[in-house]
């Protein structure tokens, strides 16, 4: 036992020791174990709101595709790209481009928005219990509200741009009507659904909107919604994620998240092909209008081919030429030779000019150069005017057909090169996993979920019992108990579950029972003492190790007398004063228990006794001994009951000299005394009576009382002269030992 100095009468309160406080783990976990019950309410706290937020909470999908990019030119082996971090996030910014999602958004209408009106949570709960949203939706508050998940879908919504991100309220009127109205004005008194519904507002554009399917009872509102299309596009983006392995690879990953599976694996599947078409149409360039001038240029270029070899054949059969002279043939063979050069001239010519303008230097040198060509044509074909105009008309007409012919194939050769490169760059972007409709939705996670909620409940209350703990002063342990009061704690006394079912159990009134009531009566009411109801409880045990030390408590005291106190009401003085008393008695000794509870002291109904005349009328000399001290079913243990005082007649209380000289008279006929007195801080009786008696003890209950007022019921008790041999803390919610128990069951 700890070493402490015990107050002196008169000396204060300096005689106080202190006793360190302790911080082990133990004493968190006599913290876990006395609030058991609140830990259990936690959990079941942490897995309620898990489960609202898992009611409450839309399911959001994520469905993935894979594609390979390459931004190296297929046609130019020179061109060598350095597949870097900047690429990675130009080729993130294109698929997040308005470019690549306005076309998106306007395929899925991603711009209309519906929404049932609904409580948060609790809308959610009555869709997973019908019968609860049956019973709400009676209610004429209720009804405007959706509680069995009513849906609203549309075809069409066009609104003035000035009405965009504004919902419109649109109320259900029953049989698949409704009416619209904006910001509390009517629109719409009654629209059918399946009706086109176009609306002139006073604006640039009208309302245009088509319900295609309405599933609401009467009165239920919903809000319609068209977003503008800045909204919508950072929306998508918001959604939208693309990821890769490292800095280097040009395999990506696009994400989506979505609330329906299946528009959401589409979704990723249009973006991605939308990003595949935007990035070939980015590497063809000019390539596509080339190859659009050459395939509308073709058929007319073979259509004159074939009128050209028409005429030399119409020619050949009416004239029947079949070669040309020597020197007509060279000649002519020049000119072909120059026609050529004229026609690949002009090729170079168109080029340049679908790209510069008619006064660019390479234009005008080209021009020079063509018109060069076209002076020696004109000067030879002079000479092969000279030559028969047989064989002049069919070398013209020969030559003009392999002019053509050579046209013809050098523009089909060039479109072939350009349709070829059009199919290598093609695969600039290849796609290597299209999105796959999701089995399980990405959040909520509901193991994450249920552990997070509940860790994270059971984390505040730990961190506010922690904190209420050592910023309060309540008194919750006999370590605290010492270190507040400076005196030992001889017992322990731990919660009893017997007792409280004593306590509910219904007494015999004293208040009905005749002088000489029978045994049976007397028996039935100490029954549910304790000490005699249930002898092997653990409470009574510890009030056996207190008897045992009484001894050594009381030793060196003045008298016999001990008074039992407590700081506050309900403390349970009276419970241990009582048993303590039965103990004794049962032991072999002679005790008197006296009830100076003058207010509400009950001592007599726990042995079925008449109050009868008590303390104050027997110590004033208005009673008799005898017919005052009256023995109970209990062997040894006499009882002075609390008298009449407590009626409300406001007469005085006997005085601290008259109660002594009662005591001096009565205290030698018992071996021990036992006052049960009101709490000190209530009334004065304790400071009074207190100094009669030569021995005291302070019944403090764990969790009761704070530090102050322990400090001030003490303070009282030392000005009145009155020695506090030390204190017993009762209700604990420590655990009945181990050993104990199993003793029991020993004996059992």
């Amino acid at each position: 036992m700890k070493q402490v100095n015990y107050m002196q009468p008169g000396a204060g309160l300096q005689g106080y020791a202190t006793v360190p406080a302790t911080s082990d783990a133990k004493e968190y976990l006599r913290l876990i174990l006395r609030h058991k019950l609140g830990i259990l309410l936690t959990l079941l706290l942490g897995v309620g709101l898990a489960t609202l937020y898992l009611i409450s909470t839309t399911p959001v999908y994520q469905s993935e595709a894979l594609i390979e990019v390459d931004s190296k030119n297929p046609l130019d082996d020179s061109t060598v790209v350095d597949w870097t971090a900047p690429t990675i996030k130009e080729e993130t910014n294109i698929l997040r481009s308005r470019r690549v999602l306005q076309p998106v958004v306007d395929l899925y209408q991603l711009r209309n928005e519906t929404q049932a009106k609904k409580v948060k949570v609790l809308g959610d709960v009555t869709e997973r219990v019908p019968a609860l949203g049956s019973w709400i939706s009676g209610l004429d508050f209720a009804k405007s509200y959706a509680w069995h998940g009513e849906s609203l879908e549309i075809s069409n919504l066009s609104v003035p741009r000035a009405w965009e991100d504004n919902p419109l309220t649109l109320t259900s009127l029953g049989e698949g009507r409704y009416n619209l109205a904006r910001e509390g004005r009517t629109l719409v008194e009654s629209a059918m659904v399946g009706e086109d519904l176009q609306l002139d507002v006073g604006d640039t554009s009208p309302l245009v909107l088509t319900v295609t399917e309405m599933d609401a009872p009467e009165g239920v509102e919903f809000s319609v919604l068209r977003r503008s299309l800045e909204s919508t596009i950072k929306g998508v983006q918001a959604s939208l994620a693309a990821e890769t392995s490292d800095s280097k690879s040009r395999m990506i990953t696009v994400k989506y998240l979505g609330v329906d599976p299946v528009e959401t694996t589409d979704i990723t599947n249009q973006i991605v092909q939308v990003y595949k078409d935007v990035k070939l149409a980015d590497a063809l360039g000019d390539t596509v209008k080339e190859r659009e001038i050459f395939e509308s240029s073709l058929p007319e270029l073979r259509t004159e081919l074939e009128a050209a070899e028409n005429a030399l054949a119409s020619f050949r059969r009416r004239t029947g030429a079949i070669d040309t002279s020597l020197q007509a043939s060279n000649i002519l063979g020049q000119i072909d030779i120059l026609q050529r050069q004229l026609t690949k001239q002009e090729i170079e010519r168109d080029e340049l000019k679908e790209r510069y303008t008619d006064i660019h230097p390479s234009t005008k040198r080209l021009d020079k150069e063509i018109g060069i060509i076209e002076r020696k044509i004109r000067q030879l074909r002079g000479r092969v005017s000279a030559t028969p105009n047989n064989e002049r008309d069919l070398e013209q007409l020969q030559q003009e057909v392999d002019a053509k012919r050579k046209i013809v194939n050098e523009r089909t050769e060039r479109l072939e090169q350009i349709r070829l490169r059009e199919g290598i760059t093609s695969g600039s972007v290849k796609i290597w996993d299209t999105a796959i409709v999701p089995e399980r939705p990405m959040s909520p996670n509901k193991l994450l979920a249920l552990v997070g909620a509940t860790l994270g409940t059971l984390f505040l209350y730990m961190l506010y019992l922690t904190l209420r703990s050592a910023l309060s002063t309540l008194i919750s342990d006999q370590e605290s108990l010492e270190r507040a009061s400076g005196l030992p704690v001889y017992m322990t006394i731990p919660k009893s579950n017997a007792q409280k079912r004593l306590a509910s159990a219904p007494t015999v009134d004293p208040r009905r029972l005749l002088p000489g009531s029978t045994e049976k009566s007397d028996s039935k009411a100490l029954a549910n003492v304790l000490a005699v109801g249930k002898p092997d409880d653990y409470s009574v045990e510890s009030l056996r190790g207190l008897r045992s030390m009484l001894e050594d408590v009381m030793d060196g005291a003045k008298n016999n007398i001990l008074m039992i106190t407590s700081p506050l009401p309900s403390m349970g003085k009276s419970f241990i004063s009582l048993n303590l008393a039965v103990l004794l008695a049962q032991s072999g000794k002679r005790v008197l228990l006296i009830d100076a509870d003058y207010q509400r002291g009950q001592l007599h109904k726990q042995f079925g006794l008449k109050m009868g005349p008590g303390l104050p009328e027997v110590v004033r000399g208005k009673s008799e001994l005898k017919e005052t001290v009256k023995a109970t079913q209990v062997e040894n243990l006499y009882l002075i009951p609390r008298g009449f005082m407590g009626d409300g007649s406001g007469r005085e209380m006997p005085g601290d000299r008259e109660f002594g000289r009662f005591m001096d008279v009565v205290a030698h006929r018992f071996d021990i005394c036992i006052i049960d007195t009101p709490p000190v801080l209530s009334v004065s009786t304790a400071a009074s009576l207190g100094k009669q008696a030569g021995s005291t003890l302070m019944v403090v209950k764990e969790g009761e009382i704070k530090e102050p007022q322990l400090a001030e019921s003490l303070k009282r008790l030392s000005f009145s002269g009155i020695r506090v041999n030390g204190c017993i803390l009762n209700g604990s919610s420590t655990p009945t030992p181990r050993h104990y128990a199993y003793y029991r069951e020993q004996i059992d």
